[in-house]
């Protein structure tokens, strides 16, 4: 274009330009790339459970947990760790794990899932978490 001008041309020749450091390939990748934060408490719950119990409705997580379970679950969907797989014959969504979760956690299937006896705590150790809940519980309140 006759008579236009670029902003480079308003600055004298003799200008320097402070050089552009390039970022190393390291940094690119590391910038190419988002974080996925971790998974927050309520998420590892809902995604156990699922893993565990699937196909599982949203209304039965939240049973099992006691509380709402709908953010969670959907953030699990978006990062794609469960997917729906179907319906109740209550017409609720029922969830599933994904590929994407087996090869996160190292899985070549479902069976290799730790077994749930190595988590159920003996009758004595059932009592001392229930007592330090409890505990936990009044600090809470008069806290």
């Amino acid at each position: 274009m006759a008579g236009a001008e670029s902003c480079c041309d308003r600055w004298p020749a003799a200008t320097r330009w402070p050089p552009i450091p390039w970022p190393s390939a390291r940094a690119r990748r590391l910038l190419a790339r988002p974080r996925t934060p971790p998974l927050t408490q309520a998420q590892a719950e809902c995604l156990g459970i699922v893993a565990y119990l699937q196909p599982v409705s949203r209304p039965e997580i939240a049973r099992i947990r006691g509380v709402s379970s709908e953010s969670a679950v959907g953030t699990l969907l978006e990062r794609g760790l469960i997917e729906e797989s179907g319906r109740s014959r209550f017409g609720a969504v029922l969830y599933r794990t994904s590929e994407l979760f087996q090869r996160l956690f190292g899985l070549e299937g479902l069976d290799e899932l730790p077994d749930l006896t190595a988590f159920d705590p003996s009758p004595e150790e059932e009592g001392e978490l229930r007592d330090r809940l409890l505990r936990a519980g009044e600090q809470r309140e008069h806290g």
